[in-house]
């Protein structure tokens, strides 16, 4: 397996939020997480991109434990290799408003690049060669998400789905080994959501191994290897799309997707 995640637990103010998490993912699988809001979705996502310190369990890429809740605990912190493994596309965008969309790419890797620059006392030049290549690699990025001839405009200048866009291409330009999407677009009007989930699908097309936590219970469906449902902090059911939006036995699961379907079939249109 690529990605592991074991017994994953998390609590705040005493209300345990994750009970007990445990799924594998393959490299190059798709992984929707559903569920009902409140169930637990998003603080699994902010534990796995270490934006939140699980309060127990593991995680491990390929094969590599990246982090242990019991060496955080334990005050020797997230390892670098944790941070680096995954990268997060936000449901708000949070690009930063005084920096163009390319300047919004290249700046985690020119950081990264400095550092390593200043560690390694590598010479001008060498910085010089790395950062050119940093932002040729943003151009590139800009191009794969459609918006080459945006590199020189503000967020503000920018739709919705076009600021996603550009949160999807930060995100890429570091490398991850998995992409996380927490609920991509529930910030956007409908009539660019499809831009969004057509990126998201071609990245699938192309092996990006990825965890999309969404509401587009449809998309899930279509793009995904796996599914997970969680419903108060658990995993309450998992299987592939055929198995989850069939005949499933779990009832909660059945409560759930015959409130979403009734509530699209009843929405008026605007």
């Amino acid at each position: 397996m690529f990605l592991e995640v074991k017994g994953l637990t998390k609590s705040f103010d005493g209300t345990q939020v994750l009970k007990g998490i445990d799924f594998t993912l393959e490299k190059g699988q798709v992984l929707s997480v559903i569920g009902s809001s409140g169930s637990g979705k998003t603080t699994l996502l902010r534990c796995i991109n270490s934006l939140e310190t699980a309060d127990a369990g593991e995680i491990l890429v390929g094969g590599n434990k990246i982090f242990d809740a019991q060496d955080a605990g334990a005050g020797r912190g997230i390892p670098r290799e944790a941070r680096l493994s995954f990268g997060l596309v936000f449901q708000s965008f949070h690009l930063f408003p005084q920096y163009t969309a390319l300047e919004n790419i290249t700046l985690a890797p020119t950081l990264r690049i400095r550092t390593l620059c200043r560690k390694r006392r590598l010479s001008r030049a060498a910085r010089d060669e790395l950062l050119q290549k940093a932002t040729e690699k943003a151009l590139e990025l800009l191009s794969k998400v459609g918006l080459s001839d945006k590199r020189d405009f503000y967020p503000c200048q920018l739709s919705g789905g076009q600021q996603q866009r550009v949160s999807i291409a930060r995100a890429l330009a570091l490398n991850p080994d998995v992409l996380c999407f927490d609920e991509p677009t529930s910030a956007l009007d409908p009539e660019i959501t499809g831009e969004v989930l057509k990126i998201i699908k071609e990245l699938a097309a192309e092996d990006m191994t990825m965890i999309i936590v969404t509401h587009e219970m449809t998309f899930a469906r279509d793009v995904s290897d796996k599914i997970l449902f969680m419903d108060g902090g658990v995993i309450a059911a998992q299987g592939s799309p055929e198995e989850i939006f069939g005949s499933h036995e779990n009832t909660r699961l059945q409560t759930f997707l015959t409130s979403f379907y009734s509530n699209q079939a009843g929405a008026e249109p605007v």
